[in-house]
């Protein structure tokens, strides 16, 4: 009988031994769970007393870095470098790649986000480094090159500028041949004086942007200098078929080589059929108007001038038919002439088609949005006087 007692007993003891060991181990990890780091009451009395520095720096340190929370410290780094906070931000991307158990595409990210940190706070020189240090590996991101390239760009080191755009190209070919075209041109410029490194910087810039106008115009200009008319008229009467809205830049430099090769006529006739197709083209209106003048005389250029505006008013058409006709009353017409040369000269010519900017001068690289070739040339139409008559 006790024998029996003592077999049912057995697996009695056995559970609650089982159930006594759990219950100990799980009040171990609650204990566990609920210990808190002293460095996290450290931090917590930096934050309390106004020391943000110090303790996200103890924060930053009580986040281990692994392969879950590498995402974590280079969005809270870069949330630094977007608020300005760029020191910050480099002593998270330095902790990182100090560290070894980070994987080799962690660590070439880690490396390029520190290197945007040193180009945000305009280190360029080291920005530099750490790119280059990216090309060097078997197979460099794309950011490495997209990077130096913009290095390159602000130091107006346009061959590399060259060197790292080809190398985009490679990689993703869309939306950069234009970009090199007008690096080829930054070289022309340079080299404006030495004819043959001229021309050969364009050719290269025609060959990875065929509608390139500023080479268009450049290699016009060669000419013009050299007194080869013929080739600047037929590099200049090329830019419609590139972009007619650029056709405002050529046409002083057309009125020139068609008066030194005395074809006036051909140049008028060039002008009307211009006009057909691009009926809002008021630049190629106004030199038509004064081509009419030289031909014909002022009054024939009145005449065509006052019947045009009515059917496309411009506030440069308004002047020039002003500036043609006598000043028979003495206060009314140098009055208009006054307000619309002053409305002129408020009016800004060039606006950038990507980001607004707009100023008096041309720029093929637009100062606002930092892109190529997205400035061009614009009239003052009568809908902006309202705005130009408020301007100072």
């Amino acid at each position: 009988m006790a024998i029996e007692w003592l077999l049912l007993l057995l697996p009695i003891a056995a559970l609650s031994g089982w159930l006594s060991a759990r219950s100990h181990y799980k009040q171990q990890q609650d204990s566990q769970k609920n210990a808190f780091n002293p460095e996290y009451f450290k931090g917590l009395n930096f934050l309390l007393n106004e020391q943000p520095d110090k303790a996200i720096d103890v924060f930053i340190k009580l986040l281990e870095v692994n392969s879950e929370t590498v995402e974590t410290h280079l969005a809270l780094a870069n949330l630094f470098r977007r608020r300005g906070e760029t020191d910050r931000a480099i002593r998270i991307h330095q902790n990182l790649i100090a560290r070894p158990t980070l994987t080799q595409p962690q660590r070439d990210q880690a490396l390029v986000e520190l290197g945007l940190d040193y180009m945000n706070a305009g280190v360029l020189d080291r920005a530099e480094s750490l790119f280059l240090e990216l090309l060097a590996k078997p197979s460099p991101p794309i950011q490495a090159y997209q990077q130096l390239l913009h290095i390159y760009q602000q130091e107006k080191n346009w061959l590399q500028a060259i060197e790292m755009a080809k190398n985009i190209q490679n990689i993703d070919p869309d939306n950069i041949g234009h970009i090199i075209a007008q690096f080829y041109c930054e070289l022309a410029t340079q080299h404006i004086n030495n004819t043959n490194k001229a021309f050969t910087f364009l050719k290269q810039a025609n060959k990875y942007d065929q509608n390139c106008v500023r080479a268009m115009l450049l290699e016009a200009d060669l000419h013009i200098a050299a007194n080869n008319y013929r080739k600047a008229q037929k590099c200049l009467l090329h830019i419609e078929q590139q972009n007619h809205h650029y056709i405002a830049e050529a046409l002083p430099k057309l009125l020139m080589c068609y008066q030194q090769l005395t074809t006036l006529p051909a140049f008028e006739k060039w002008l009307n059929s211009l006009l057909n197709q691009h009926p809002n083209l008021t630049s190629a209106r106004l030199m038509l108007t004064k081509v009419t003048q030289l031909q014909h005389g002022s009054q024939a250029a009145q005449d065509y001038l006052h019947k045009q505006l009515h059917s496309h008013p411009s506030v440069e058409g308004l002047h020039t038919l002003i500036s043609l006709g006598e000043p028979s009353n003495p206060v009314l017409v140098p009055l208009i002439r006054d307000i619309t040369s002053t409305m002129i000269r408020h009016g800004d010519r060039y606006t950038c088609q990507h980001c607004g900017f707009s100023g008096k001068t041309m720029h093929w690289h637009c100062p606002s949005c930092k892109r190529w070739g997205t400035i061009k040339p614009t009239e003052i139409h009568l809908s902006a006087l309202e705005t130009l008559l408020e301007s100072p």
